[in-house]
């Protein structure tokens, strides 16, 4: 099959859309957004030249459904979109993308409900990592840092600002080492939390990144959703795929994906990341063992090989019924503490770890 995607966004470039490619799926990736500025009919020169099975895209940010769609309609292509901003967005951009697409993958399951309330199909394909690119490469002393954040200053939303305020401020009060990378929206005074300049290390290429992983002692993790079952930043799973000791902000998500001590270590509360950190710092080999085992459990269930096979699955079964026929996402046999979650009509079964 043949699929054109609508952005460079690194999940696509390192992720989907490079393992699509890696299982033989005829890939190209284009910046509709960017290339439409230019050219109005940018989308329509890259739909002649490759002939694209399917159009896909994920976010929609901007001015994308009013560019792609009229195009997609009147040629008879069909759009799959991916809903990674649910689900704090899920009205104002998930549902106007979802409603004129053919195919919905939300990251979040309890929108595949709310998907269902308004007759959309919508399956769940969380985000993941790309073990060719999420590996250890050689430390960099420039990010040989006890701590380090990487990620942007989201404190608009009242969960990643309750995570700054238990992850990154208690961190800052006590004078650990800590840099945190990104944008320079940290710097602004006006934003609901900012950073002074010498904790600052700037913004890193998605490269960097990997090797930032690779050096620091701790790497810290944020996330702007913390009541969602399933989403939660995709920093998790690229962290954990780089071999790096993960400390995060407690999510429902985080738990059912993965166990604390083992694969990652969660707070609660400010006290508790001082006294995680301090633990942690002064005992190398523990956090050498956790690291490992974090990067093991994310490449043997939550690789975008996994995603993509769970994608062409969904795109090759057998069309029954209307678009809008779909099945629910739910829990079952909490009574032994498994977690699992059931997408009712494709009969999939995701185990979130292990019972």
């Amino acid at each position: 099959m043949r699929f054109l995607f609508t952005d460079f966004n690194p999940m696509i470039t390192h992720g989907l859309g490079r393992t699509l490619t890696e299982l033989g799926e005829t890939v190209k990736i284009v910046d509709v957004g960017l290339g439409s500025q230019r050219d109005p009919d940018f989308l329509e020169h890259a739909i002649s030249s490759f002939n694209p099975d399917f159009v896909c895209s994920q976010g929609g940010w901007g001015k994308l459904g009013d560019i792609i769609f009229p195009i997609l309609r009147r040629k008879g292509i069909p759009h799959i979109f991916w809903a990674s901003e649910d689900p704090v967005f899920f009205e104002s951009l998930s549902l106007p993308m979802a409603k004129n697409s053919q195919y919905v993958f939300t990251t979040a399951a309890e929108c595949i409900d709310k998907y269902y309330s308004h007759g959309i199909k919508a399956h769940l394909m969380l985000f993941a990592c790309s073990p060719s690119f999420h590996h250890r490469v050689e430390p960099d002393p420039r990010f040989n840092h006890d701590c380090i954040f990487v990620g942007n200053n989201y404190s608009q939303f009242p969960a990643r600002l309750k995570g700054m305020e238990i992850i990154l401020k208690p961190l800052i009060d006590k004078n650990f080492d800590l840099k945190v990378y990104g944008l320079d929206w940290w710097l602004n005074r006006k934003n609901r939390f900012f950073i002074e300049p010498e904790i600052y290390g700037g913004n890193l290429t998605y490269e960097e990144m990997r090797t930032a992983y690779s050096s620091a002692k701790i790497v810290l993790g944020l996330h702007s959703v913390d009541t969602s079952p399933t989403m939660m930043s995709m920093r998790t799973f690229e962290a954990l795929g780089c071999g790096a000791f993960y400390l995060t902000q407690w999510t429902p998500a985080v738990e059912n994906l993965f166990s604390n001590h083992e694969h990652l270590v969660w707070s609660k509360s400010p006290q508790e990341t001082v006294e995680l950190v301090e633990y942690y710092l002064a005992r190398p080999e523990e956090r050498q063992r956790i690291a490992r085992n974090g990067q093991a459990h994310v490449y043997a269930r939550h690789t975008y090989h996994h995603r993509a096979e769970e994608f062409l699955k969904v795109l090759r079964a057998p069309a029954s019924g209307s678009r809008h026929d779909y099945g629910r996402c739910f829990t079952v046999d909490s009574n032994s503490n498994q977690r699992w979650w059931v997408m009712k009509v494709k009969r999939v079964t995701i185990n979130m770890k292990n019972p």
